[in-house]
C-alpha cells in the first residue's frame, strides 16, 4: 500500500468515528424531533437574497417538502440536495413547494461556489440561531472533542448565549400537508444517510389523490 494510501484509509477511518460519535451525541435529540402526524411549527426565514419566506403561505398553495440540511461545509449534505434535485420537478408535478433549511451565522466565512456544486432547484433559507432547528428538535449540543473537526470543515455554531452550547443541525426531511400536519418525517442520526426520493414521491402521490377524491365526488 502506498503512502498515499495509507493516509487516505486513515483519512476515511477518522471520518467514519467522528460519524459515529456524532451519531452518539445526537440520538436524545433524534428521540425528541417533530414525528408524522404532529403539527409543524410555523416560521418566517429569509433567503439568500433577503427574501421573506412564510411556512402558513405556502401551504395555502399546497404540500411543503421542508429538507433541513447541515450546509454547504457538509458534502453528505450537499449529496442530499443533488439526489432532490433530481425529483424537484415531480415534487412541483405533484402540487407541493420544496425549501431547504440550514443554520447561517453571520460571521462565518462565504462559501464560494466551485465547478462541482450543484444548482439548488428550492429556495434556501437561512436559520439564524438554528430558531426553526430548535422548533422541530433538529438540534443537539456537539460534544468538545468533536468540535475542533466540524471547526475544520467550516462550521460556525450559531450564538445562543448559554455559555459551552455548541449547536448542530440535525438533518431531516419532512412532508408537510396543506392543513399543517406532518404527513412523512425522515429524521436519521447518521448523517450520511436521507431520505428516498421514491418514499417522498408515494407519500405525496397518496397526499395528492387523498385531496383530489372530495373534489370528484362532487363532480359526481
Amino acid at each position: 500500500m502506498s503512502v498515499a494510501q495509507i493516509q487516505e484509509s486513515t483519512s476515511s477511518n477518522q471520518a467514519n468515528a467522528d460519524a459515529e460519535l456524532a451519531v452518539a451525541a445526537s440520538l436524545g435529540a433524534a428521540s425528541r424531533a417533530l414525528r408524522a402526524g404532529a403539527r409543524a411549527p410555523l416560521f418566517t426565514l429569509a433567503d439568500a437574497s433577503g427574501r421573506k419566506v412564510v411556512l402558513e403561505h405556502l401551504l395555502d398553495a399546497g404540500p411543503v417538502v421542508l429538507h433541513f440540511f447541515r450546509g454547504p461545509w457538509c458534502s453528505f449534505g450537499e449529496e442530499s440536495l443533488a439526489e432532490f434535485a433530481t425529483i424537484h420537478q415531480k415534487v412541483v408535478e405533484l402540487g407541493a413547494s420544496a425549501v431547504a433549511i440550514a443554520p447561517f451565522a453571520p460571521f462565518a466565512p462565504p462559501f464560494e461556489a466551485t465547478a462541482e456544486s450543484v444548482p439548488m432547484p428550492m429556495r434556501e433559507l437561512r436559520d439564524i440561531d438554528m430558531k426553526v432547528a430548535r422548533a422541530y428538535g433538529l438540534a443537539f449540543n456537539l460534544p468538545a472533542g468533536l468540535r475542533p473537526r466540524y471547526e475544520a470543515l467550516g462550521y460556525v455554531p450559531p450564538p445562543t448565549g448559554r455559555a459551552g452550547t455548541w449547536l448542530v443541525p440535525l438533518p431531516a426531511t419532512y412532508l408537510v400537508d396543506r392543513d399543517g400536519i406532518v404527513a412523512l418525517a425522515f429524521i436519521d442520526v447518521d448523517y450520511r444517510r436521507h431520505v428516498e426520493p421514491g418514499s417522498l414521491l408515494t407519500a405525496l402521490t397518496a397526499l395528492q389523490a387523498r385531496h383530489d377524491s372530495p373534489r370528484r365526488a362532487a363532480r359526481l
